[in-house]
């Protein structure tokens, strides 16, 4: 019998400062990849037309409702608008995972911000969406306690741990 699982278990956190914050009442993030093709043909085809992926992407959506993370008495536990706006606009390379409870698998990678917007509607709650673009290749860990998982990034240094060891590159 197959178990399904709620969406409220894979959530999304940026990286900051060695810290995953989870960005704060989030009602959906969604992680997409893509491929840009070369069309081709071989001999072995017969004419028939193949393809070979040439360049690859990934994008990841948000949406959420705003809370005050960085105003005196704000969550600071969580990263929303406030902060994600910020950092757009410092144009910064930030980390991101998605993991979860029930499914520990983890993705994670390097992106920048390059959408927030939020809305703003009268009597209804502040809502804000997202878009980080992928920065190099998406990673894949089994839980956190998978050979190698990316800790933490200081300019070109990335610090990868290797169960209790710790590899440097």
């Amino acid at each position: 019998m197959s178990i399904f699982i709620k969406g409220e278990d894979r959530i999304l956190s940026i990286g900051f400062e060695g810290v995953f914050y989870p960005i704060g009442c989030l009602s959906d993030n969604s992680f997409s990849e893509s491929s840009e093709m070369l069309d081709t043909t071989t001999r072995e085809s017969n004419g028939w037309a193949t393809a070979q992926a040439v360049k690859q992407n990934y994008n990841i959506s948000f949406n959420g409702l705003q809370i005050n993370t960085t105003v005196s008495g704000g969550d600071t536990s969580k990263f929303s608008y406030d902060t994600l706006k910020q950092i757009k606009r410092n144009r910064e390379k930030i980390r991101w995972k998605i993991q979860g409870t029930q499914v520990p698998s983890i993705d994670y990678g390097f992106c920048t911000i390059n959408e927030i917007s939020e809305s703003t509607p009268v009597n209804e709650f502040i809502t804000f969406t997202g878009n980080l673009l992928g920065f190099g290749q998406p990673f894949f860990a089994a839980s956190a306690n998978d050979p190698v998982f990316v800790q933490f990034e200081d300019n070109d240094l990335q610090i990868l741990q290797n169960n209790d060891n710790y590899i440097y590159r």
